[in-house]
């Protein structure tokens, strides 16, 4: 008896519809991907109960005569390539000729469509991949497509949908991307019956943003471009102030085509890295055109994923856009009247006569031209020197004037060096408080020390000076360690470690990094072997800024390590020269902003 069988035609098509229909959102992308093909300029997405029993998407695009529109539904009919050189130069979203053919195989689906010129439409009904009704019809120019009950013939498959609301959930966010990712057409998503968003389709990204993500996100976003002649890059980046809780909002579109991408997603996140805390993301909002030719995207049926002939220099172009535009904006954050909550207070019938959006901005900024008004990474300071030959002031005593104070400090004298700064005093033995002209500025010495000591350590990498130790310092290792120190030599050496081994499981350290006291560096150096053992920790670049963070951390001040007068002016003055004064190396806030007028609006002094 034979073992291979032929399988018929209608098991194909739904296997072949499971690689393209996944769930009723792979369903609405890919028929609003035929509408903005088509040259819709106002779609349509309506759906009932997470799309499972209804789906339509209506668009006013150029429309199929009554050939097309049955051809539509057959296996790898398309009317976007015609050639094997078309698949190098695809400049459509769709291409496979494999969505309406799928789409059909696993539900109902009722087309009506017509061109402009047409006296009537075409009216096709499909049930399970089978044409059970075509006929004339009266409809506007474009395409009308219904589909019901998904997967109502792959029992297996439907029991594996989610929630309504779920599914719901999965349309909506495809469908605002879409929306994103064409300014320029107007989408109306009706979900259950009850309008969700409308775009105006006036080629405005901000405007789709501000429509589709609140004020808050927009408010935070920092525009920024790259040209060459090779691609195009357009970036709406928002402060690492803002994060969120996973990458969903790292969102990149390829010649109009939203995509998931590793090296973007990589480039992303090292321009942002010791700027956001761990396990906060980044949004990210990428606009890359680059010809078609450098391009794959016949990856996946779905057509989410893209390929890069040169990805070097894609990950290039989008970090050092990110990373300049970031260092030319102020990402001190700041501290609003509308933050706090006040109880058994009178309401207040006085009309507020300011632009309440002034609220959500610091001193001079402009929301949609933060690039123009803040032209250096230390836009919170003026007139400031630097200096190669600086000298940072020595904290090493500091552990040693602990003290249980929290109260305001005041100090009349101030460096000459100062400007136009105010150090106001401490509180908490924590907050470093310093006012200027009608802003106030509060500094975490932890924070600020960390990322002093963190740029630092990192310029001076490569040539890290060790010291003798006292005493020689023993450190026990686990059985395969001394593999992974061998493997690593030059990276301890680099940090200003040197060792020997001393038999059974032991090592001898000889010299400790002399920025660092005898505990510290034996703790680091057993710590920098554990994070050896990671597989994420396989790049020299993450094992050496990592290791270093944590010397920073180790050999920073600490929050209630009371400071001298001369101490916080040393360390005031050193935060003002690094390169980003903003966060610690492990993305906390160093500074953050109070204005006058927040300050006189919770106090009542105006209305």
């Amino acid at each position: 008896m034979n073992k291979i069988n032929l399988l018929d035609d209608e098991l194909i098509n739904k296997i072949s519809a499971g690689e393209v229909v996944e769930r009723p959102m792979s369903i609405v992308k890919e028929l609003v991907e035929n509408s903005i093909d088509a040259d819709s300029k106002n779609i349509t997405i309506e759906i009932i109960d997470g799309g499972i029993p209804y789906i339509k998407v209506l668009d006013d695009g150029c429309g199929m005569n009554e050939i097309d529109a049955v051809l539509a539904f057959g296996r790898h009919a398309t009317s976007k390539i015609k050639s094997t050189d078309d698949l190098f130069n695809i400049g459509t979203l769709g291409f496979r000729g494999e969505a309406l053919a799928s789409i059909a195989a696993i539900s109902k689906v009722l087309l009506k469509t017509k061109e402009e010129n047409s006296l009537y439409g075409t009216l096709i009904n499909v049930e399970g991949g089978k044409i059970l009704k075509k006929a004339k019809c009266g409809c506007e120019k474009g395409c009308s497509v219904e589909v019901k009950d998904v997967f109502y013939n792959t029992p297996a498959r439907r029991k594996f949908l989610k929630r309504p609301s779920t599914e719901a959930m999965y349309i909506t966010d495809m469908v605002a991307k879409i929306a994103l990712s064409r300014p320029d057409i107007s989408f109306k998503y009706i979900k259950d019956k009850r309008m969700e968003f409308m775009t105006s389709g006036n080629n405005s990204v901000n405007e789709v943003i501000l429509r589709l993500y609140g004020d808050e996100l927009y408010s935070n976003l920092i525009e920024t471009e790259y040209n060459d002649e090779y691609m195009n890059i357009k970036i709406f980046l928002c402060k690492p102030s803002y994060t969120r809780g996973n990458r969903n909002m790292q969102i990149l579109f390829v010649n109009g085509r939203f995509v998931k991408n590793k090296i973007y997603t990589t480039a992303v996140e090292e321009a942002y890295k010791t700027l956001i805390p761990v396990n906060r993301y980044p949004v990210v909002i990428t606009y890359l055109n680059i010809d078609p030719k450098n391009i794959d995207v016949n990856v996946h049926p779905t057509k989410l994923e893209v390929k890069f002939s040169d990805e070097k220099e894609i990950f290039d172009s989008i970090y050092k856009s990110i990373k300049n535009a970031l260092n030319r904006s102020n990402l001190i954050p700041a501290i609003r009247h509308d933050m706090f909550t006040y109880t058994d207070i009178p309401e207040n019938k006085v009309e507020e006569k300011s632009n309440p959006k002034q609220l959500n901005i610091i001193e001079e900024e402009s929301t949609n031209k933060i690039i123009e008004v803040y032209p250096n990474n230390k836009s919170f300071i003026s007139n400031v020197k630097e200096s190669s030959e600086k000298a940072y002031f020595d904290y090493n005593d500091v552990n040693a004037l602990k003290t249980e104070n929290t109260h305001i400090e005041n100090f009349n004298t101030l460096p000459d060096d100062h400007d136009d700064y105010k150090i106001v005093g401490v509180i908490f033995s924590t907050y470093i408080v310093v006012e200027k002209n009608d802003m106030i500025y509060l500094v975490d010495q932890h924070a600020a020390h960390e990322r002093i000591l963190y740029e630092k350590f990192m310029n001076m990498y490569n040539n890290v000076q060790g010291k003798q130790t006292t005493i020689p310092i023993l450190i026990n290792i686990e059985p395969g360690d001394d593999v992974i120190i061998n493997e690593n030599i030059e990276l301890f050496n680099k940090l200003g470690y040197k060792f020997e081994s001393f038999g059974n499981n032991s090592i001898i350290l000889r010299e400790v990094p002399v920025v660092l006291g005898q505990p510290e560096s034996r703790q680091l150096f057993i710590d920098i072997i554990d994070k050896l053992k990671r597989d994420d920790f396989n790049k020299d670049i993450n094992l050496k800024e990592e290791t270093i963070i944590m010397m920073a951390c180790k050999k920073a001040v600490k929050a209630m390590d009371s400071l001298s007068k001369e101490e916080i002016s040393s360390l005031f003055n050193d935060l003002k020269v690094t390169e980003n004064p903003y966060t610690c190396p492990h993305g906390r806030p160093v500074i953050v902003s109070i204005k006058k007028y927040e300050l006189e609006k919770m106090f009542k002094r105006i209305m």
